[in-house]
């Protein structure tokens, strides 16, 4: 006999619901990622404290570091800009206007849906201009291979700036690492010897279903925007608009310090601001939404270790510049889809469906 159908309806229910668990897991993964650095970050400090500096801030430093917000945004967009004229389909100059209000949107989306603000902003543009959506995107993978070799730059730097001082802080941890896997508690072999065995069943069960395959596809599909770095003819220019970048990151980590009088009280200036941004870089590139509590934990870490900042003042600083992050690109990207007529939701989900 046949399942009755109430017992068939049910099976689909629970089907659907272990479907959308699934899709929902990255982002719970995400949150509680999120919500713990967040934790560790700012469990040490005095809130009333926080509030208070917040208020008696000198908050007219905020009008350059909109200005220098805007900047950065137009830096990126021009760098962009140029890895999309050098696709072969491309005929002419995409318009800056285009690749900034797309920049602005792709922030926007990423503090909504980690990670899928690049799509969006690939999907933005592709949708308005002759160009195919892959292409598009293999452009945004190249400038992200830039940003990493920037970044790699900045944190080599701060190691060489401030290696007394590192090594003063990471040596009793490297000791202690060191001492722990010379005799690994039998939980710790357990978990890696589990994790290991998960990652190998995963990546076989990947290559059965004909990933092989669609790797091979994706790659082929980024070869033309990759390739556009070469084929820009422009390296002088992609070099300095991505130094002029990362300068504006560095001056959006030194005005918040002027702002809560740490410069003064601490004596941090612009290099300081570099190892700060730097570092708070790091935690930005972990996949918790917006940054949030990864970025809170980087920076009070380089606040609190490398530069003697007492923890509520570190905290107030990382709320700040996180805040002010936030706001500032949420309503740039607001302004930009007001501009072009369309919604958040909308672009979110034409993104979604070029991920799927």
């Amino acid at each position: 006999m046949g399942a009755e159908p109430h017992d068939r309806g049910s099976a689909l229910f629970f089907v659907l619901m272990l479907a959308r668990l699934r899709g929902l897991l990255p982002l719970v993964l995400s949150l509680a990622l999120g919500g713990f650095l967040l934790w560790l970050a700012l469990r040490g400090a005095d809130f009333d404290a926080v509030g208070h500096a917040l208020a008696d801030g000198a908050w007219g430093w905020l009008v350059p570091y909109v200005l220098v917000g805007l900047l950065s945004v137009v830096l990126r967009a021009w760098r962009w800009g140029m890895l999309i004229d050098a696709l072969p389909e491309r005929q002419g100059r995409i318009p800056l206007l285009l690749t900034s209000g797309s920049v602005a949107i792709g922030y926007l989306v990423n503090y909504t849906a980690p990670r899928l603000g690049e799509v969006a902003r690939t999907a933005n543009v592709a949708r308005q201009a002759p160009a195919s959506f892959s292409a598009v995107l293999g452009t945004v993978v190249a400038e992200r291979v830039l940003d990493v070799l920037a970044l790699g730059t900045a944190v080599a730097s701060v190691f060489v700036i401030y290696r007394d001082r590192i090594g003063r802080i990471t040596g009793p941890a490297v000791s202690h690492l060191s001492a722990t896997l010379a005799a690994p508690p039998a939980w710790a072999v357990v978990l890696a010897v589990g994790l290991v065995a998960v990652l190998l069943a995963g990546a076989v069960t990947f290559w059965r279903r004909g990933g092989g395959q669609r790797l091979a596809g994706v790659l082929g599909a980024f070869r033309d925007g990759l390739a556009s770095v070469v084929r820009s003819g422009r390296p002088g220019a992609l070099l300095l608009s991505t130094i002029l970048l990362w300068g504006s990151y560095a001056l959006m980590a030194d005005l918040p310090l002027r702002l809560l009088g740490l410069s003064s009280a601490y004596g941090l200036g612009f290099v300081e601001a570099w190892a700060i941004m730097a570092i708070g870089g790091i935690g930005m590139a972990l996949p918790s939404p917006g940054g949030t509590g990864s970025f809170h934990y980087a920076t009070v870490q380089a606040l609190t270790l490398l530069f003697g900042v007492a923890v509520t003042p570190a905290a107030t600083y990382a709320i700040l510049v996180h805040a002010s992050g936030l706001v500032f690109y949420a309503v740039l990207g607001a302004i930009a889809l007001a501009v072009q007529g369309s919604t958040l939701g909308a672009l979110t989900e034409a993104a979604r469906a070029e991920t799927a």
